[in-house]
């Protein structure tokens, strides 16, 4: 989780959060775990590791075009879900 992403979700549920990586092996352990598909496992990891190293997708006007609400953003998305992260 890049450092902006963690500080933005730390401060709307109000304590800091750390940043442990794992290995493939323990994400592909944990993910089994917690009940993951081994079908989709592999596939959950490898677009996980597409993503470190991806460029951000451009900023579009889609939504507010589809919708007719502009997009918001990952901050104000955070806080209307704080209660998401504290399970």
């Amino acid at each position: 989780m890049c450092r902006p992403v963690r500080r933005i979700i730390g401060e709307a549920i109000g304590r800091p959060l750390r940043w442990q990586e794992v290995s493939r092996a323990e994400g592909r352990a944990e993910l089994l775990a917690d009940g993951v598909p081994l079908s989709f496992v592999d596939i959950l990891l490898d677009t996980y590791a597409e993503l470190v190293v991806a460029q951000p997708p451009p900023v579009t006007s889609i939504k507010l075009e589809v919708t007719g609400s502009p997009a918001r953003t990952f901050r104000e998305w955070v806080l209307d879900h704080a209660e998401n992260f504290c399970r």
